[in-house]
């Protein structure tokens, strides 16, 4: 070997060594905190058979079938995932809900189910086998089938095993006696349910008669709460389908019980139709199929037999379900049948560990912290991080008024508060205001258009929102030929000229009462204060509700005339009463005789009722009599609940966190109008529109106006008007930690601190995983034009781990302020801040908090504030995944490059040698002969 090759050896072997070395002590990264949503893509081949009596198999159908799923890990209770598929059959028999019981009726469906259990044969220990006994079904006649016929198609699957070709086939061994009471079939056929827990449950013929119990879940009347999530999609002329399917976890669904412990999936079954094998073939010799009886099929039977379940439907691709009645061979009913699911698209899910992994008993009782529901989300994502790692703790968050919680810090019970909405008369003791998060509002929709498919964009200006909140729609004829005031005013949004001119092509309906308000909840939130903030701001909408009618004519309802706002919830103040013909005729409402238009607004409880609403398009306006089968006495009034597909129409104010969560479309908002005042409108020129989307957030960031009064950086709603601030989202909000820097133990005041620096770093990474920035935030980041809040945060972080009153400046100067990563350093002690100026709650005027030095510990002089002992903890460090590329990537690299290296080392070093065994190789290899 030459000296050149020999050196170059060793220098390849030496530099194996060092990637090895620097692999060794690169710290792990998560990996998971910024990772995107893994869209997945699977795929079967989907046959169906018949088998003639002497044999012969001949195919039916071969389909290819693809499935594509949005996302598959870091699941969340509720989330919706987008599903699509192509290569399937057509759907016929469509009926207008695909999650409805209705469904399983449909020809050809493409069967969306979500089951527990792995699907394997081999399990690992803890979970369930996956099988169609553990996927959920909200009704019993999605798991019961029975007919007076000994021939039912489901008894010729020619891949069902002979045990369950039986006349009657998993029947419980003892059933009650009121199963005796019921009609008792010739065929039967139960697919029970195991629920997480182990109990089974059977339901049957009539589970609402006591028959046998179903999981407490199930809704055979399908008469409210969540509605199911099975369901049976629709394919196209063209083989394609798509739905939204909202994943449970066992906050949701307990007898399920999915969770970031418990294995669920995502199943989809493309219905193709039995397989028949009427005449037995591949049953066991001697085993022939029998009547209830116990006497064996005769031939007339057999044939009627193969004639029913070669069936290939009675609908053509598309066609709506009418009364003629599907083939039974091929319905959706039967996704259960081997014949189909041996097809089976499964797709393991991932769900993301919630705060449940949080100790349930400590000797550390959780930080508590309080306020901003614009927080949820991101709250949901950091808890269960914060818990489960070592350097940091648990807390929770009260979602609670904002306002409230402005109190509570006020006056010291409380050791933090979420807030967005300045504090009135500002905050008497010291604190600061740490921006944390960059969200807002958004009104969401779910709409129908003409051609009965779902809208995915929407127009709203302020003026029709104002109309919405207001009760200006008379809803009913009978308030708008009563009510003074409304006697002109349109019906509902969709009959407006106004919306219909932003909105061209949307349905008009003069009976939609939910069409008439905004679903809102009836709680005080900074959420509702923003959205008036933006109507108040707005000149058309501001003119209106002070009494000039819109260019059409409408008006605003009296009892709203000349608002006061914004207001941090919205009031109800009309208090017209139904006539008394009406009172007459609903016994409901004669119990509760209820100002009419406050039961069209119905404000609900909170906003998750209202995303729930919005999610799966459920009316809240109250006016519904409907006896519920247990008091006749109360007939309390109900809300009209879902909507049919094709004919959906409802709006509601949810935060913009939530809308991303669960899928919501939301409305653009306009910006700003160049339309002369009072002059009608056909269309949206000359009015600027933004969407809740990064882009209107970016923009909005410039909006963003130091207010040294508040103490915090505000929304300027007049900067809408000009420039590029018709680009920003109107909705954009803020939101505030807002600590004390005085008063509050050492202890308290690290763990306060480390949230701002969690909340300023790993916390502003986008991703689904715990611990990372939730879809709905936008990261403040200098990029993004948070240069000032960020070095406000840094401030911040000192003044609370020093608590020494000081109240950090909104005009500090990077220059001067520490750094974040500096002021996070928590292996030295913490650094005595100023003295807190004369007047706390003037931040504007408040010193800037210096950067952590050497200093000597102040000597306390008269009037100053406490020292605490000084506190040394371990820094509070991102994992290499969580700070940068490198650690995402390095790793993986930097061990694969040591590998190459040592094995170039190894050619070079032992080439000669090499090179001496292939040739003695190929000197005695056998010669083939000329």
């Amino acid at each position: 070997m030459s000296a050149g090759r020999r050196r170059a050896g060793r220098l390849l072997f030496a530099l194996a060594l060092v990637l090895g070395g620097v692999a060794v002590v690169l710290p792990t990264g998560t990996g998971s905190a910024g990772a995107a949503a893994d869209g997945l893509t699977r795929s079967v081949t989907a046959e169906r058979y018949a088998i003639d009596a002497d044999g012969t198999r001949t195919r039916i159908s071969r389909n290819q079938v693809t499935l594509h799923v949005s996302q598959a890990t870091d699941l969340r209770g509720r989330q919706e995932i987008h599903v699509t598929w192509e290569g399937a059959i057509p759907t016929g028999a469509v009926v207008a809900d695909p999650n409805s019981s209705e469904g399983r009726n449909q020809e050809y469906p493409f069967v969306l189910l979500q089951c527990r259990g792995v699907d394997a044969a081999k399990v690992p220990k803890g979970q369930a086998r996956l099988t169609p006994e553990t996927c959920w079904t909200q009704t019993s006649p999605e798991r019961y089938l029975a007919a007076a016929s000994s021939t039912p198609s489901w008894r010729f699957d020619a891949y069902a095993a002979a045990s369950a070709r039986g006349p009657v086939v998993g029947e419980p061994a003892d059933l009650p006696e009121s199963c005796a009471k019921l009609a008792q079939p010739s065929t039967a056929h139960w697919l029970p349910f195991r629920a997480a827990g182990g109990t089974t449950y059977y339901g049957g013929p009539d589970p609402d008669a006591g028959c046998t119990p179903t999981a407490p879940e199930s809704d055979s009347a399908e008469r409210g709460g969540v509605p199911s999530n099975t369901t049976y999609g629709i394919t196209g002329t063209d083989g394609k389908g798509v739905a939204d399917f909202a994943v449970w976890t066992k906050a949701e669904n307990a007898s399920l019980g999915c969770s970031a412990t418990v294995a669920c999936s995502l199943v989809a079954v493309p219905v193709v139709g039995l397989s028949c094998d009427a005449f037995g073939t591949t049953l066991p010799a001697g085993r022939p199929q029998t009547t209830k009886a116990g006497a064996p099929l005769t031939e007339a039977q057999l044939a009627a037999a193969d004639t029913t379940c070669r069936r290939t439907g009675s609908y053509a691709g598309g066609e709506p379900a009418t009364t003629r009645s599907s083939d039974q061979a091929v319905r959706g009913n039967l996704w259960w049948s081997e014949s189909n699911w041996r097809n089976r698209i499964s797709v393991p899910l991932s769900f993301a560990p919630t705060a449940e992994v949080c100790p349930s008993e400590s000797a550390e009782t959780p930080l508590e912290l309080m306020g901003s529901v614009t927080l949820n989300e991101l709250t949901a994502s950091w808890r269960p991080k914060f818990c489960t790692t070592k350097s940091l703790y648990s807390f929770t968050h009260v979602q609670q008024a904002e306002s409230l919680a402005r109190s509570l810090l006020e006056r010291g019970e409380i050791s933090g508060a979420f807030s967005s909405a300045p504090q009135a008369g500002g905050y008497q003791r010291p604190v600061a205001q740490a921006p944390i998060a960059f969200g807002g509002f958004a009104v969401a929709f779910t709409i129908d258009g003409a051609d009965k498919q779902r809208k995915e964009s929407l127009r709203l200006n302020a003026r029709l929102i104002a109309k919405l909140l207001s009760a200006s729609y008379p809803a009913t004829s009978f308030v708008r030929g009563g009510h003074a005031g409304l006697e002109e005013n349109p019906y509902n949004l969709t009959v407006d000229p106004e919306f219909q001119a932003l909105n061209p092509g949307i349905p008009e309906s003069t009976t939609l009462e939910s069409a008439a308000a905004l679903q809102v909840f009836s709680s005080n939130s900074d959420l509702v204060w923003a959205l008036t903030r933006w109507i108040d701001a707005d000149p058309e909408a501001r003119a209106w509700l002070d009494g000039t009618p819109d260019p059409w004519g409408m008006k605003v309802n009296p009892a709203y005339k000349g608002l006061d706002l914004p207001v941090e919830s919205w009031p109800l103040l009309d208090e017209y009463v139904a006539p008394q013909w009406y009172i007459d005729q609903n016994a409901c409402y004669r119990n509760s005789p209820t100002p009419y238009l406050q039961l069209v607004a119905n404000p609900l409880s909170g906003l998750s009722a209202v995303s729930l609403n919005l999610q799966f398009a459920s009316s809240a306006v109250a006016t519904v009599c409907r006896y519920d089968g247990f008091d006749h006495t109360t007939l309390p009034l109900r809300t009209e609940g879902r909507q049919a597909v094709g004919h959906r129409f409802v709006l509601g104010l949810v935060s913009l966190s939530a809308a991303r969560r669960y899928n919501l479309r939301t409305a653009d908002l306009q910006t700003t109008s160049t339309v002369a005042p009072g002059a009608t409108f056909a269309n949206a020129e000359g009015r600027s529109f933004a969407s809740p989307d990064t882009a209107g957030l970016e923009a909005a960031v410039a909006l963003l106006k130091p207010d040294a009064d508040a103490g915090t950086w505000v929304l300027d709603p007049t900067g809408l008007a000009r420039g590029d601030g018709t680009k920003a989202y109107p909705g954009a909000l803020p939101v505030y930690a807002v600590f004390p820097t005085s008063g509050v133990p050492s202890a308290v005041a690290g763990k306060l601190a480390r949230f701002l620096c969690y909340a300023g770093g790993a916390g502003q990474q986008p991703g689904p995983a715990n611990g990372a920035l939730p879809a709905g935030y936008l990261p403040l980041t200098e990029a993004n034009g948070f240069g000032a809040e960020r070095t406000y945060l840094a401030n911040a972080v000192v003044a609370v781990r020093t608590q020494k009153g000081a109240v950090p400046r909104l005009d500090a100067e990077a220059a001067t302020s520490p750094t974040l990563a500096k002021a996070c350093d928590f292996s030295t002690a913490a650094v005595p801040a100023p003295k807190p100026s004369a007047t706390p709650g003037d931040s504007g005027a408040a010193p800037a908090v210096p950067p952590p030095a050497a200093a000597a510990p102040s000597s306390g002089g008269a009037g100053a504030a406490p020292v605490a002992a000084p506190v040394v903890e371990a820094q509070l460090r991102p994992t290499a995944g969580e700070e940068s590329a490198l650690g995402r990537v390095g790793l993986p690299t930097l061990v694969l490059l040591a590998a190459l290296s040592a094995l170039a080392g190894a050619v070079l070093r032992w080439l000669d040698l090499l090179r001496t065994a292939l040739a003695a190789v190929w000197s005695v290899r056998p010669r083939r002969s000329r």
